[in-house]
């Protein structure tokens, strides 16, 4: 039997929560659950939005889909995520992107208003919603600062001064795919791969497969 007390103890919403709390949470949540096949959509870009999802098993994805036939991957979500939390609570209450199920998934859905009755109820919830909240706003502004290179190379930089502010390192562990890296930068990946490879030669970097390293800071740091 699928333990959702388990799943939900590794989610930032219910950070500190003791088992009394969580207990409460799953009573006075009024929670559904969903289970969802590899490939099957949850919600589309414009429907109503009054729930917010839990992933409580599997990975899903968040999707923005452009009338050319486009499509971008924003985000992938396992378990321990949230969705819907961001927009549940602006003006237009839409999803404002298209979330599919990438494996086998299982979904817990609460309604906005328990959500807000049991924040009411209980400050460890509210204190980690609106961190979480917060979070992924800084997370919005960091992808913006890519997008807002003019070039590849500096989109490239951007992300690699980014994350050596962040891990105080010259060699950045790079915890997403070339494909995933270059839909962040809004590129195609061979484009991406090949001004990679390009800065390579010209010794601004090292590649690995789960790092890129950073030969000659300054000149990173000149390219904007």
């Amino acid at each position: 039997m699928f333990n959702i007390q388990h799943a939900l103890n590794i989610n930032k919403l219910f950070k500190d929560f003791n088992n009394r709390e969580m207990n409460q949470f799953l009573i006075s949540s009024q929670y559904r659950t969903i289970d969802y096949q590899s490939g099957q959509v949850i919600a589309i870009e414009g429907e109503p939005l009054t729930e917010i999802g839990l992933v409580l098993d599997g990975i899903v994805e968040i999707q923005k889909n452009y009338p050319s036939g486009k499509t971008v991957v924003i985000n992938q979500l396992a378990i321990g995520n949230v969705f819907g939390e961001v927009a549940i609570f602006s003006s237009k209450k839409v999803f404002p992107s298209t979330i599919s199920s990438v494996t086998k998934s299982k979904i817990m859905f609460v309604n906005k208003i328990n959500v807000l009755k049991i924040c009411l109820q209980n400050e460890k919830l509210l204190k980690n919603l609106l961190q979480l909240l917060s979070e992924k706003i800084l997370i919005l502004d960091q992808h913006l600062k890519f997008l807002s290179g003019e070039t590849i190379r500096q989109k490239i930089c951007l992300y690699l001064l980014e994350h050596y502010r962040e891990q105080q390192a010259l060699k950045i562990h790079i915890a997403v795919s070339r494909e995933k890296m270059a839909e962040q930068f809004g590129v195609a990946r061979p484009s991406l791969s090949r001004e990679l490879n390009r800065m390579k030669c010209e010794g601004l970097i090292e590649l690995d497969k789960h790092a890129i390293t950073i030969k000659e800071l300054s000149a990173i740091e000149n390219v904007l």
